[in-house]
């Protein structure tokens, strides 16, 4: 398997893909703001002062005031007792899966989980067992099959990439029926879901001292690097020789300081989420009109499969017919195969949704 064609961005919304310049509406930056001139002015300075790395673990020499100033942030955003940075976000399911061994008696997983909340829960140290995705009643049923598990944990993506489709997560803990943990890789609903933009807990009228939340700064953040948010005794487990955090170089003062900048836009210009809810109604409404799938209608991603190679290169044409780049690509868990993945973002003219919008409807 090969890499795909290069493309270089071109402004928010346009990409540079074999000499032509086309709409781009791939990756998962949903307010594009890893173009906006706050966050690129916050990491060039950090950088000119710092340089663009720490050059050493945050356990021993590589811990800066833009780390701390950084979690206590997270903290006050999305409203946990703690918060540890970390250089990304697979490196954060990692870390926190390292830091849970020997906790829990039993952990359930969704069966299309991200792969890198699979590979943490592989240190856990206890039974691992899969449910059915974002199904409560097969979860409960193997629940039911481990009524000695005490002490049990529940893992899912918030929101799973490849289709948009946010997790039951409600639905999903009130099956568990005793005392449990809930962990959710919120990479892609942190900074968009919910009223203030915590997430999909949130979202689901979820919270407390039982749900621990593993974020990205790369998609609604617009930056890069990744965090843990969660109670007391998770950082200091985190702190305690975890390996992550010991034995990788923390995460560069530049992208620290461009995360920071992006929580103060998210929290003083809730216009940005208005216009983002606003682009993904109008597109989601007109794609249903036509008889489309659209997904989860309140998150901002478009899925298509591709089953028969013939009507993707004819939805391949259409698109590059529209100026409008073809994102076909196969996601990282590695279930899903072939499929067009599109993502809206606040930053999206009318006009280039419009063509979107005909492209799609054929």
């Amino acid at each position: 398997m090969s890499l795909p064609t290069a493309i270089q961005p071109d402004d928010a919304t346009h990409v540079c893909y074999r000499g032509k310049r086309l709409i781009y509406f791939g990756g998962c930056d949903y307010y594009r703001l890893a173009h906006h001139p706050k966050l690129l002015k916050a990491h060039s300075q950090a950088a000119a002062r710092d340089g663009l790395g720490t050059g050493a673990s945050r356990m021993t020499t590589g811990n800066h005031p833009a780390h701390d100033e950084l979690e206590k942030s997270l903290v006050n955003f999305f409203g946990y007792e703690t918060a540890t940075v970390v250089g990304d976000g697979y490196l954060a399911n990692i870390a926190l899966g390292q830091a849970a061994k020997g906790r829990f008696d039993a952990a359930f997983i969704d069966e299309k989980a991200h792969m890198s909340l699979r590979d943490a829960a592989q240190f856990l140290g206890c039974p691992i067992v899969r449910y059915r995705h974002c199904d409560a009643a097969d979860l409960a049923k193997r629940l039911s099959r481990r009524r000695a598990a005490k002490r049990v944990l529940l893992m899912t993506d918030g929101v799973f990439g490849a289709t948009g489709r946010i997790a039951p997560v409600a639905s999903l803990a009130k099956r568990l029926l005793r005392p449990a943990t809930l962990w959710i890789d919120d990479a892609h609903g942190a900074g968009v879901l919910g009223e203030r933009l915590r997430g999909t807990a949130e979202q689901c009228g979820l919270g407390g001292r039982r749900v621990i939340q593993s974020i990205v700064f790369s998609k609604g953040l617009g930056s890069f690097g990744g965090a843990i948010l969660g109670p007391r005794w998770l950082r200091s487990a985190l702190l305690g020789g975890n390996p992550v955090v010991t034995g990788s170089s923390s995460l560069p003062t530049g992208l620290a300081k461009a995360t920071l900048a992006s929580l103060e836009l998210l929290r003083t210009r809730p216009g940005l989420a208005k216009r983002l809810r606003r682009n993904t109604a109008f597109v989601k409404d007109k794609l249903l009109a036509a008889g489309l799938p659209i997904g989860d209608p309140a998150f901002p991603v478009i899925s298509l499969g591709c089953p028969q190679k013939k009507a993707a290169m004819a939805l391949r044409r259409r698109l590059l017919a529209n100026g409008i780049y073809p994102s076909c690509i196969r996601y990282p868990t590695g279930s899903e195969g072939a499929f067009y993945r599109f993502a809206i973002s606040s930053e999206h003219t009318r006009e280039q949704l419009e063509r979107w919008v005909t492209a799609l409807s054929g």
